[in-house]
């Protein structure tokens, strides 16, 4: 074995003559890291909102609100489907496919993000569906950051990435 050449002599950057320096990523490639980064912390952003409405509902009793409850209920049933569609590997069904069900799902997160806040909002001034929030427990601070961590996250996922998709798309329909 002592006299096997050794991979890292014909191997500039592994050899001891010095650092070479990192290849510049692409411009394509730093957008795909990007908007893996915001998909997946706007999924677990957007999980949380749920976490948030599924513990108001059940511990805090708001189950017997009418109408109230009902949301609390949806937004986390909701909240768990959309983060489960942006963690799951869609993109394996095809780049276009995956990337247009990714889009809709943080659509539909924004959604619940922003009802969630709006909501939220309009009952601290006033009554919703016959119901007032007073103060700012921790429960409401926690769901309006979650709230405003989806929107964010998920809003910059949207225009990293649909307008390629629709690029993708008028393309497709312009060849056939």
């Amino acid at each position: 074995m002592a006299n096997a050449p050794s991979h890292a002599a014909h191997t500039p950057h592994l050899s001891g003559g010095g650092a070479m320096p990192a290849q510049p990523l692409r411009d394509g490639h730093r957008r795909e890291i990007a908007s893996q980064l915001v998909r997946y912390l706007g999924a677990v952003s957007v999980v949380l909102v749920g976490v948030v409405h599924a513990q108001q509902y059940h511990d805090d009793y708001f189950s017997v609100v009418p109408t109230i409850g009902t949301l609390f209920l949806l937004s986390f049933i909701g909240s768990g489907i959309v983060g489960a569609v942006l963690i799951a590997p869609v993109r394996r069904l095809g780049r276009m496919s995956g990337d247009l069900i990714l889009v809709l799902a943080a659509l539909g997160a924004i959604g619940i993000a922003l009802g969630s806040l709006v909501s939220l909002l309009i009952s601290e001034y006033t009554p919703l569906f016959g119901f007032m929030e007073s103060g700012y427990r921790l429960a409401i601070v926690l769901a309006l950051l979650f709230d405003a961590l989806t929107m964010a996250f998920l809003g910059i996922f949207v225009l990293i990435v649909a307008p390629e998709l629709v690029e993708t798309i008028k393309t497709a329909r312009s060849a056939s």
